[in-house]
């Protein structure tokens, strides 16, 4: 048995959460990837997952087998990258984190453009609205969205996204059109329920911050579906322009309230520091930088 690739075979059927999901990952049959891993758990003598109609779960020798598997594999990887590198090679795997809308609609066509450029490397992308820690969860890059926290993290200005209040023709027609975010207590507001400012939408008055309790009559933990749920007349919304802007470009949406200046989000990207960047890392953020420098608005 190739033990390395037996352990290759494990990790890539719990990360796809199933032997048939595995077997799609690494292009073998089912049948080949239940031998490898029957194989495995009778040479260490120990059951690695329970199986069940619905569900694989890992054992206890499982989650530490995975542990030291993974370790190994990720150095092993890491040590060939780097002798690729050595030759002017731009070659591995990145795992990159990155809130959900943003990752979809943001960030995939700089994404693409970097796949153009390096198609030796590979890409383990997770998009989830959580303020993820890149040393403890093994992450190479993070996009964060908001204010930042004091750590040791290295942080590279992405950009600054603008953010504006908008609504569909038909909800106007029917409700009115705010001229002051004073007069968005009276409206139907839709609020994103993951917003660290609470409650409050954040505008600028007479070069002043002022800031709006809103009474939302729905609350929802995506912006995509937000914007949707505007697109439909049920509300105001209070969106990036990477969500709005298309929507107005089509008719959907309008903006409103635009001369109170609602004050831009910035994005960074985070990184851990250390003695050695590789090359893929520093490949992929010089590439988003540039990306994002080209297409601000």
């Amino acid at each position: 048995m190739d033990r390395l690739q037996a352990m290759h075979t494990f990790r890539a059927v719990v990360e796809a959460g199933s032997f048939a999901g595995g077997a799609r990952k690494l292009e073998l049959s089912n049948a080949m990837v239940s031998k490898q891993i029957a194989k495995l758990e009778t040479s260490l003598g120990v059951r690695l997952l329970t199986r069940t109609t619905r569900r694989l779960q890992l054992t206890a020798e499982g989650e530490r087998y995975l542990n030291g598997a993974s370790r190994l594999l990720d150095e092993l990887q890491e040590l060939e990258a780097g002798l690729g590198e050595q030759r002017g090679e731009v070659r591995g795997r990145l795992r990159l984190s990155a809130p959900l809308d943003f990752g979809v609609r943001a960030l995939m066509p700089a994404l693409q453009a970097f796949e153009r450029r390096h198609p030796a490397v590979m890409l383990d992308v997770v998009l989830e609205d959580r303020r993820v820690d890149p040393v403890a969860e093994d992450f190479d890059l993070v996009v964060r969205i908001g204010e930042l926290e004091d750590s040791s993290l290295i942080a590279r200005p992405l950009m600054d996204m603008p953010r504006h209040v908008y609504a569909a023709p038909e909800y106007l027609a029917r409700h009115g059109t705010p001229t002051h975010p004073a007069e968005l207590r009276g409206h139907r507001c839709l609020h994103y329920s993951l917003a660290r400012e609470g409650h409050y939408w954040h505008f600028q008055v007479d070069s002043a911050p002022y800031r709006v309790r809103i009474r939302p009559v729905m609350a929802c933990n995506n912006g995509r579906a937000l914007t949707e749920a505007a697109i439909r007349g049920m509300g105001l919304v209070y969106k990036p322009a990477f969500l709005g802007e298309p929507e107005v470009e089509a008719g959907r949406l309008v903006r409103v309230l635009d001369e109170f200046s609602v004050a831009p989000i910035s994005v960074h990207l985070l990184y851990a520091e250390r003695e050695f960047i590789p090359a893929r890392l520093r490949a992929l953020v010089d590439t988003l930088l540039e990306h994002f420098a080209e297409t601000r608005t």
